[in-house]
């Protein structure tokens, strides 16, 4: 589960399995009948298989500003495992956010495009969220129901509701968009209400 989605699940009282590389004790404040639960590698299926377990849906997020360089760390060089473990599981939903690709089986977006040629963490993020819906063009997670949100975040405003649109033909991200409290509750929904499954909707507000 993504750092928003802690926090809104803490203040819904909503347990939740928080899956982290490393550092658990930066977890707290937890609801009843939750569990941080340390994965160094994604490429580890075991781990992975026993940290799904009990859940209902999966949440992550691919930021622009990854931390590790290690093959281990990239979701999209550890697909096959995160689906393989997620079916082992039996947990076939998961919600992924990203900031501004385009669908699956397009071209690159021209922010994409900027950001990948940017040296260091920025680039390396940009990359990885290309690498990751391209694979999903290939056929990734093709065993589980996914939705592909692309959002770009702020800290501003409590209390604005996240406006989606299913198409993505004209919807253009905000940089002024939604809190990350309303859209850690909008993928919180999303996961229950399955309405955007593979549409990949646009989860932000223009002002």
């Amino acid at each position: 589960m993504i750092g928003e989605a802690w926090t809104c699940s803490r203040a819904e009282g909503i347990a939740f399995t928080a899956i982290v590389r490393s550092r658990p004790e930066r977890i707290v404040d937890v609801p009843q009948g939750s569990q941080v639960a340390v994965v160094p590698s994604l490429a580890d299926r075991a781990a992975l298989t026993k940290a799904f377990s009990g859940a209902d849906v999966v949440l992550t997020a691919l930021g622009v500003t990854p931390t590790s360089k290690e093959r281990s760390a990239m979701l999209s060089e550890n697909l096959a495992e995160v689906e393989a473990a997620m079916l082992a599981a039996r947990v076939d939903r998961i919600i992924i956010n990203t900031l501004v690709v385009s669908p699956p089986g397009k071209p690159a977006s021209r922010a994409i495009r900027f950001f990948s040629r940017v040296p260091g963490r920025i680039g390396r993020g940009a990359r990885e969220q290309q690498a990751f819906v391209d694979a999903l063009d290939r056929g990734a997670f093709s065993a589980v129901r996914w939705t592909l949100v692309r959002a770009g975040l702020n800290s501003r405003g409590k209390n604005e509701a996240p406006a989606t649109a299913a198409d993505w033909p004209g919807t253009l991200n905000s940089w002024m968009p939604v809190s990350y409290d309303a859209m850690a509750r909008w993928m919180i929904e999303e996961a229950t209400a399955n309405q955007f499954v593979k549409a990949a909707p646009l989860v932000s507000g223009r002002r």
